[in-house]
């Protein structure tokens, strides 16, 4: 079953490849251009509107897969298209060359971003606003210790697997810097192979891949997910030009958003939340799938909360970041949740 997850995920990565290719390829020149270019006005088509979503695989960015297949998105007057993309880097390098509009992305790229210059960027919020990672070893290591010296596979250096790899060594009371060395080699599933293949000593995961690696006998040197860390998972990030031309488009995109929440956390739709997160994680064992639905059902109060203090955690906990006198709440427009949130208690009373 592994294998099979691994499989098709590996087809996933072959999938974003043209996506990740062409975004390489822009050169230093045009990013710079692209952070101080004018705002560029959207022109709103007629019809449902049609929007490029990337996101990568995890664990909160279910709760945006149930959303689309549940049609919420849809009966929002919103035709949204997903795109996969491995990388969180190449698409926060889409999203600034305005090759989409909207994405799913982890606080620590795009906030590092963000502090060196790209103000454009904003999160508005976000599936996951706390920490739901496992620090999984290989069956070799027995304790914290013992990871001295040994490679701690993440997804890319500055990435969030990053972020939480070193916290959550610094957390067992290691070096995060010196005492062991990082390699970067994509997704989850990717990770997961070199673990299970012995090529590294630990990496971090979200369920499903945290509740296998419980199974098959891992040890967990921590489970950050009990931790009340507050860090940016699958947040809504955009663009304040887009915020300008487009602001109907983001209110709808939350409403249909937390309308998938609910759907996801309504015991009632267990069985098709079960059979969509089956599509999204290419797997086919109720086991795993239920205990992934029943882990994000009660990960979220059902709407995509995002606070400043997640943002403020990415900042602190970084050496560069951290002497730059940076505030968390200049990176969010929270005025679409508040009006989220509004919404929503009207509705209940």
């Amino acid at each position: 079953m592994v294998h099979r997850y691994i499989q098709a995920a590996s087809k996933e990565v072959a999938r974003s490849r043209v996506l990740e290719f062409t975004i390489r390829a822009m050169t230093i020149v045009a990013f710079v251009a692209v952070i101080f270019s004018p705002c560029v006005v959207v022109a709103q088509t007629r019809g449902s509107r049609e929007i490029k979503v990337p996101y990568t695989l995890g664990g909160s960015t279910g709760y945006f897969w149930v959303a689309y297949r549940s049609g919420a998105f849809e009966r929002r007057g919103l035709k949204i298209q997903p795109i996969y993309i491995r990388s969180g880097f190449a698409a926060l390098q889409s999203l600034l060359a305005r090759e989409v509009e909207i994405e799913l992305q982890g606080g620590s790229a795009a906030t590092t971003a963000w502090a060196k210059g790209a103000k454009d960027l904003v999160y508005v919020a976000a599936c996951g606003n706390r920490l739901d990672y496992i620090l999984i070893a290989h069956s070799s290591i027995h304790k914290a210790q013992d990871l001295k010296g040994k490679i701690i596979a993440i997804s890319q250096i500055g990435a969030s697997a990053d972020f939480i790899a070193r916290y959550a060594l610094r957390q067992l009371g290691l070096n995060a810097e010196k005492d062991v060395t990082y390699i970067g080699l994509g997704g989850s599933a990717e990770r997961w192979a070199a673990l299970t293949g012995n090529r590294v000593a630990a990496s971090v995961f979200q369920p499903p891949l945290a509740l296998l690696a419980r199974k098959a006998g891992y040890p967990v040197l921590l489970d950050i997910s009990k931790q009340d860390f507050q860090y940016i998972i699958a947040g809504i990030l955009t663009t304040r030009s887009f915020i300008r031309a487009e602001p109907d488009t983001i209110m709808n995109f939350l409403r249909a958003l937390a309308d998938g929440m609910e759907f996801y956390r309504d015991e009632k739709n267990k069985d098709a939340v079960t059979r969509f997160l089956g599509e999204f994680y290419r797997l086919s064992t109720p086991e795993e799938l239920e205990e992934t639905r029943k882990v994000y059902s009660q990960f979220t109060s059902g709407i995509p909360v995002v606070t400043a203090k997640a943002i403020e955690n990415v900042i602190s906990n970084d050496k560069a970041l951290s002497s730059m006198n940076l505030r968390g709440a200049d990176m969010l427009d929270l005025s679409f949740l508040q009006r989220l949130e509004e919404e929503r208690r009207v509705k209940a009373r």
